[in-house]
C-alpha cells in the first residue's frame, strides 16, 4: 500500500467531510511529526510503518470530532490558533468577516479623516467616537477563540479592539491566543452576554454569533461534534442572537458606525430586512470562497 492509498482509504471514512483527503493528510502528518508538504511528496512511496496514533485520530474524526479539536490547533488568516472543546474551531468562511472588517474600517477612517472638523459621537449617548489619530475602536462579539479580534488587531495595529464572550472558558483560550500571537496588540477581553456588560462607543462592531437552529445544533453535537453547543445554538430558527445584536447595537455605535455579521447564506434576506427596519443603510454583503453570501454589513446613524 502506498501513502496515497492509505490516505484515500482513510478519507473514505469521513463521508460527511467536505475536505476528507485534507483531513486524513493533516492527521497523518501529525502522527509522523512531518509537514503536510513532506507527506504529499511521499504519496507514491510504499507505507513502511504508521504510528498507532494515526489510526486513533482517524477513528475520532470518523465519529465527528473536528481535525482542529483532535490536533488542538487551527490555522486562520495565516496564523495558528489554539482550540479546545471550550471554543468553536474557526472556519475558513469566517475569514470573510475579517476581510470585511478591514475594508470597512479603512473606509471609515479615510472618510472621517478627510473631514476631521467633527468627531462622531455615540448615537444615543453622546460619547466620543473615532479619534483623529485613527485609533478606530472595534468590538468583536462572541469572540470564542479570539480568531477574528486577534486577526483584526494584528492586521491593523493602530486600532483598539475589544472582544467579548459569554463563556469564561472561551475567553481564557482567546487570551492565551492573544498573548502568543499578538502580545503588543491593544485587545481588551470581557465576559459578557452580548451587550450586557459592554461599555463605551465603537466605530465598528462585528460578530460571528451562533446561527445554527437549535435542533440542528443538538443533532451535530449528538453526531460527534466537539464544538460547544453554546457556540452553535442560534435559537429555534438560528436568528435569535442576530436579532438581538441588530436590536441593541445602535446604542454602542458611533455615528455612521458599521455593523458586520456572519451568518448562514439563507439568513441574509431576513437579516437585511431587520437592518432596514432598525434604520441601517448602505447594506452590503461579502461572499465566502464558495461564492455564498457569508457576511452582511451596514451603517447606522
Amino acid at each position: 500500500m502506498t501513502y496515497r492509498e492509505l490516505l484515500r482509504d482513510s478519507a473514505a471514512r469521513f463521508a460527511t467531510s467536505e475536505t476528507s483527503f485534507l483531513d486524513a493528510l493533516l492527521l497523518l502528518a501529525e502522527s509522523l511529526g512531518a509537514s503536510k508538504e513532506k507527506v504529499l511528496a511521499m504519496l507514491p512511496e510504499r507505507v513502511e510503518h504508521i504510528p498507532e496514533a494515526f489510526f486513533q485520530m482517524v477513528e475520532r474524526r470518523q465519529h465527528g470530532e473536528s481535525v482542529a479539536h483532535i490536533l488542538g490547533r487551527k490555522e486562520f488568516y495565516g496564523r495558528e490558533f489554539r482550540v479546545n472543546d471550550d471554543v468553536l474551531s474557526p472556519r475558513q468562511d469566517t475569514e470573510t468577516l475579517v476581510d470585511a472588517a478591514l475594508i470597512e474600517g479603512d473606509r471609515l477612517l479615510s472618510r472621517r479623516q478627510s473631514d476631521s472638523s467633527k468627531l462622531p459621537s455615540c448615537i444615543h449617548r453622546g460619547e466620543p467616537g473615532l479619534e483623529v489619530s485613527g485609533r478606530l475602536r472595534v468590538l468583536d462579539l462572541c469572540t470564542g477563540s479570539g480568531a477574528v479580534a486577534i486577526s483584526i488587531a494584528v492586521e491593523r495595529p493602530g486600532w483598539v479592539v475589544s472582544a467579548s464572550d459569554i463563556s469564561r472558558a472561551a475567553l481564557e483560550v482567546a487570551q492565551l491566543n492573544a498573548a502568543r500571537l499578538a502580545p503588543s496588540a491593544q485587545i481588551t477581553f470581557l465576559e459578557s452576554d452580548l451587550f450586557a456588560r459592554i461599555e463605551g462607543c465603537f466605530d465598528l462592531i462585528c460578530s460571528n454569533p451562533p446561527y445554527i437552529p437549535r435542533r440542528e445544533a443538538v443533532a451535530l453535537i449528538e453526531s460527534g461534534w466537539t464544538d460547544p453547543l453554546l457556540a452553535l445554538d442560534g435559537g429555534e430558527d438560528g436568528m435569535e442572537l442576530i436579532r438581538s445584536i441588530v436590536e441593541h447595537c445602535t446604542e454602542f455605535l458611533s455615528e455612521d458606525g458599521v455593523l458586520l455579521l456572519e451568518m448562514d447564506p439563507l439568513q441574509t434576506e431576513d437579516a437585511s430586512a431587520l437592518l432596514r427596519k432598525r434604520g441601517f443603510y448602505d447594506i452590503q454583503t461579502w461572499k465566502d470562497l464558495a461564492g455564498r453570501i457569508r457576511v452582511i454589513g451596514a451603517h447606522h446613524g
